[in-house]
This record gives C-alpha cells, sequence and structure tokens, in this order.
C-alpha cells in the first residue's frame, strides 16, 4: 500500500453539503474549461465565498501537486483513510475544481471499489475525458456507488454549454435566475438550491447520488445577490402561510 500524503487536503463539508459529507477539491485554474460561461460570466461558484480564502486556495493546489507527482494508488489510499477516519456514507468530489485527467477516474473508481458501503458523486464539464475513458474501457468499469453527472450549463440568453454525452450520463441543468419554471422539466430538484426547502447534502434524501443514466437534476442559480434577495422573499411568504 502506497504511503499517506502528509499534506493531502480534503474537508468536512460545508454549510451546503453538510458536515456529514467529505468533500475533495482541485484549483479551477489548472482543472476547469474557462471556456465555461459560469466562469466568463462571473457565476462560477468557486470563484466567490470561501473557495477563495488562501488556505482553501492553498490546500486545492497541494491535493493538485500531489496528484500530478503520485500514482493512483497512492492518491485512493489518501482519500480513503479520509473518509474512514470520519465515517463518511456520503463523498462528494470537487465542490472546487473538475476531473484533470484520465487518471483521476481511476483514482475515483479504486476508491469506490475499496469503499462500497459510500455513495460517490461527481460533477464534471470534462464531458471529452469522460467519454474516452468510457470508449477504452466501457460503462462496466465506473462503479455504482460512483456517480458521475455531466453539469449541464444554461448561459443567461437560453443556450447551453455544448455537452457531449454520447453515453446517456446523468446530468444536472443549471436553471439561471429568472428561469425558474424550466425545473419542471427535470427528474429532480436539488432541495440544497430551493428555497422553499430547508435541506443540506447530510438531511436530504440523497437523490443527487442516485442519479442514473438518463436522469437529470435541476440546480437552480443561489448565493447570488438576486437570489439571496429572491430566497428572503419566498421564505418570508412561507413562514406567513
Amino acid at each position: 500500500m502506497d504511503s499517506v500524503n502528509p499534506i493531502f487536503h480534503a474537508v468536512t463539508g460545508n454549510s451546503k453539503t453538510g458536515e456529514e459529507v467529505g468533500n475533495y477539491n482541485l484549483p479551477i485554474e489548472y482543472t476547469c474549461d474557462h471556456r465555461c460561461e459560469c466562469y466568463k460570466e462571473g457565476l462560477c461558484y468557486a470563484e466567490n465565498g470561501c473557495y477563495q480564502f488562501t488556505s482553501n486556495q492553498a490546500g486545492y493546489t497541494e491535493n493538485y501537486l500531489f496528484y500530478k507527482v503520485s500514482t493512483i494508488n497512492a492518491v485512493a489510499n489518501n482519500i480513503t483513510e479520509f473518509i474512514r477516519e470520519n465515517n463518511f456514507s456520503l463523498f462528494r468530489y470537487f465542490t472546487c475544481g473538475d476531473i484533470p485527467g484520465e487518471k483521476f477516474i481511476h483514482i475515483m473508481i479504486k476508491v469506490a471499489i475499496d469503499n462500497p458501503t459510500v455513495r460517490f458523486w461527481a460533477y464534471t464539464k470534462k464531458y471529452h475525458i469522460v467519454n474516452k475513458f468510457i470508449d477504452e474501457n466501457g460503462l462496466a468499469t465506473i462503479p455504482e456507488n460512483l456517480v458521475i453527472v455531466f453539469s449541464h450549463w444554461m448561459n443567461k440568453d437560453g443556450s447551453y454549454f455544448p455537452m457531449n454525452n454520447k453515453y446517456d450520463f446523468p446530468t444536472s441543468e443549471f436553471i439561471p435566475y429568472g428561469k425558474e419554471e424550466l425545473k419542471n422539466s427535470v427528474t429532480h430538484v436539488c432541495p440544497c438550491s430551493d428555497p422553499t426547502v430547508k435541506a443540506t447534502c447530510a438531511t436530504c434524501d440523497h437523490p443527487c447520488y442516485k442519479l442514473r443514466h438518463g436522469e437529470s437534476m435541476a440546480l437552480l442559480e443561489h448565493s447570488t445577490k438576486a437570489t439571496k434577495q429572491r430566497d428572503n422573499e419566498i421564505r418570508e411568504a412561507h413562514e406567513k402561510l
């Protein structure tokens, strides 16, 4: 078993995911596709809030550097040790960052196989990396407890960031402020982004971690100035009922 990295950084969740959910992040500078409208329009969540704290950015960068120089087993064993130390049943990749390369898919697969009672979830816009991996290795190589979700981003003008989903992976549909009615066309709505629901990943029924191929989940735009005002108004109206 490869040795455990002494500077490995993972966290025990945040206000949205809940402290009971493990998180592993990487820096967006080296892992995200900056053609995305979420980045260009300033709506990238990893560009704001706690993700930009100096200590967090340093941790993400150290994770990336360790990934670059380490074996699949070394990185996977670090993640597994962190999961078992904290007794997680849910683990999320990339609240910040994205799949840096095919090597990381092998890491996620090994971690999922080594922790069969834990459910794993990863957003990605790196469709080409996932598609190429499946082309070469087959869908059966992805363990059932590892849910890879293709992030399907809707721009403000109603167009979508182009997505090649040749293997029908589950999708998350970003719904901009003012287009909330579009949530009615998806399989699930993320409770954590819904102002009418008080939930975190730790307190809801975890539909995201159970998405199957062909299913979709709406993620309403949240945590911006406009949506915070909207959310407060909706919550105040509900409290008066």
